[in-house]
């Protein structure tokens, strides 16, 4: 799964490089790279339990979130409702969004945060989360340094964060702006390790017939126990994780249980929010429940 979401994340910032140049007229708007991103899961990883559901563009509502995304562990689940937000060609970042009738518009964060909570006891609260597209140029905490043949690294081009960090911002404009509270996704399925060096390498064949290196170098997200008391080495600047990892869903190291999003395993409670009925401006369009009960653990 790790490799998955490096392999997304770094075909989505090269993508937005090509889309973005001059030369080149293809908008590659969030909807086709949210849409590709969730096919790939799914194709990659169908074998493992993972299923995506849809229903008709007709029936979409503005309810401030582009898809769900519930990952189940063998003890506990992880509920999420996600919005994307792309760059634009000149590097700007719009947070700021109405939607709604004129007359009752409201922003679409709020829209977001509001529909996470459990209308009453017992219902999941989900996780409000943004997921950034955005280009290795325009980054500065995640941008990836250049690969020396036969390395190239992989880029970092969908970051998510919690949206109450986000709605806390005074000012975005650029994805640098939203860089200090977002993680590189890949990082949720990476080990627990409070700010570790790390390099990941794997060995591919090239086009030309010789074999190859792809890497991946940076900061371990930190632990969502010291992330609120903890400082990032190289600015100084809160490194703000707040998603579990792999081996806490699973029961393998200990979890806050009071995290927002965060559920025990029931699979009668998980079968009824795939099935259920959409709920016109609280539900997203899209579902996706990814296993990871039997992901190899990472534990160092």
């Amino acid at each position: 799964m790790l490799h998955t979401f490096l392999e997304l994340g770094d075909a989505v910032s090269r993508n937005l490089a090509f889309a973005h140049a001059n030369d080149v007229k293809i908008s590659y708007g969030e909807e086709t790279v949210t849409e590709t991103n969730l096919l790939e899961i799914l194709r990659w990883h169908s074998d493992r339990g993972t299923q995506l559901t849809a229903i008709s563009k007709g029936q979409e509502a503005k309810i401030g979130a582009d898809w769900e995304w519930v990952v189940v562990g063998r003890k506990y689940s992880l509920f999420m409702r996600v919005q994307a937000k792309r760059t634009k060609k000149n590097d700007s970042l719009t947070i700021k969004h109405k939607v709604g009738k004129a007359s009752n518009a409201q922003e679409q964060i709020d829209v977001l945060i509001r529909n996470c909570r459990a209308a009453k006891p017992g219902e999941i609260t989900w996780k409000p989360v943004y997921c950034f597209y955005s280009k290795n140029s325009e980054r500065k905490r995640w941008k990836s340094s250049g690969g020396i043949a036969p390395w190239r690294a992989y880029e970092y081009g969908c970051l998510i964060a919690d949206a109450t960090y986000i709605k806390k911002k005074a000012s975005i404009k650029k994805i640098q702006d939203v860089e200090d509270v977002s993680i590189p996704w890949h990082f949720f399925f990476a080990p627990l390790n409070s700010q570790a060096r790390y390099l990941f390498s794997e060995l591919a064949d090239g086009s030309d017939g010789n074999s190859g290196f792809l890497m991946s170098e940076g900061f371990m997200a930190v632990s969502p126990e010291v992330a609120d008391g903890d400082k990032d080495s190289d600015d100084d600047t809160l490194l703000i994780n707040g998603f579990p990892t792999i081996e806490q869903l699973n029961g393998e190291m200990e979890i806050d249980e009071n995290m927002t999003g965060i559920r025990k395993t029931n699979p009668e409670e998980l079968e009824r929010v795939r099935t259920r009925g959409r709920r016109e401006g609280i539900d997203a369009l899209r579902f996706l429940i990814l296993d990871v009960k039997n992901e190899p653990s990472r534990r160092r």
